[in-house]
């Protein structure tokens, strides 16, 4: 027995020494030393990374800008906000898209292909909707890229500089935000005014063509302003700053508002599609209830159903249109 717990002793002694000594070999094996860095060599690296972005920057600000002059001189005039022209890839996809959906509830309603397929030509008149919301939300775009531009100008104004170097400074610092903005509708207006000028004609005819091309209230008052203060010989730097302050509340309330009826539009939607579930619904769970609907005075009841459905979608959209 004192045999057998001095072996034992004595193999637990050996683990527990070669344990120790895998330790400390562990220790002195491992290369954990202090890096001293050198804050010339940081600096300069940093530097260097500096140095590489603004020369890209600088890059594509350049090609950036023989983009917009090569769009301009290929297309000579410009964007008309008022009008857009949709491609028949477009069209094909909106039309169909209209056509599909309104096939869905009419045949949720009428389990007919024959009727829901003469009330899916009515889906076609999405086409003339989403042409007339592309042109909404690109003068959103517009008004917003404007707003940034009226500010840009107002400070270079401020600090004494001629109408002229405003809107070329104005043109290089909104490059910076917009650089990687597909629609950057402001700095091709930015660089057509420049040109404008460059070519020696006034601010104020590149000014009122843009106003007229926009279609915007914003826009057209600005520029109506410009050019009295200019006509008049006023102290335009005042004027522009107040009327840039102005101007510039008025479309952060519209956007204030925007966000404001966003949540309500999205209520709108739900309930459009309310009618539709719960027929769905009823389908599914209860289809005896259902079948007076099929009938031919039930057609007529599912008609005036619809019909109600869509003056609701219409009336909607018209609460929702708030102009300021």
């Amino acid at each position: 027995m004192n045999i057998k717990v001095l072996i034992i002793l004595g193999v637990a002694i050996v683990i527990i020494l070669a344990l120790i000594a895998g330790i400390i070999l562990f220790i002195k094996n491992s290369n954990s030393k202090y890096e001293v860095i050198d804050e010339d060599i940081v600096t300069k690296e940093k530097k260097e990374k500096v140095k590489k972005v603004k020369e890209e920057t600088t890059f594509n600000l350049k090609k950036r800008k023989e983009k917009d002059e090569e769009k301009i001189e290929n297309n000579g005039d410009l964007i008309n906000y008022n009008v857009y022209h949709m491609s028949k890839k477009e069209k094909l996809i909106y039309g169909g898209a209209g056509i599909i959906v309104m096939f869905t509830c009419a045949y949720i309603f009428y389990e007919s292909i024959i009727l829901s397929g003469i009330f899916s030509l009515s889906g076609i008149y999405y086409i003339k909707i989403k042409n007339k919301s592309i042109i909404k939300d690109r003068k959103d775009v517009l008004l917003s890229q404007f707003k940034e531009a009226m500010y840009s100008i107002s400070s270079s104004l401020s600090a004494g500089k001629a109408a002229e170097t405003a809107f070329k400074d104005a043109y290089e610092d909104l490059q910076l935000i917009y650089l990687s903005n597909k629609d950057a509708y402001i700095l091709d207006e930015l660089l057509y005014i420049n040109r404008k000028i460059q070519m020696n004609e006034t601010i104020e005819d590149a000014l009122k063509n843009f106003a007229a091309r926009s279609g915007l209230e914003d826009i057209e008052t600005f520029s109506d302003i410009f050019c009295e203060c200019t006509r008049a010989g006023g102290n335009l730097r005042k004027v522009l700053q107040n009327s840039s302050r102005m101007i510039g509340d008025k479309i952060d309330i519209k956007q204030e508002i925007k966000t404001l009826i966003s949540a309500k539009k999205f209520e709108a939607t739900v309930l459009t599609f309310i009618p539709f579930g719960i027929v769905l619904f009823m389908k599914y769970t209860a289809p005896e209830f259902l079948n007076p609907l099929f009938t031919l005075p039930g057609r007529f009841v599912a008609s005036f159903g619809l019909a109600l459905i869509g003056v609701g979608v219409l009336m909607a959209r018209k609460i929702t249109d708030i102009e300021v």
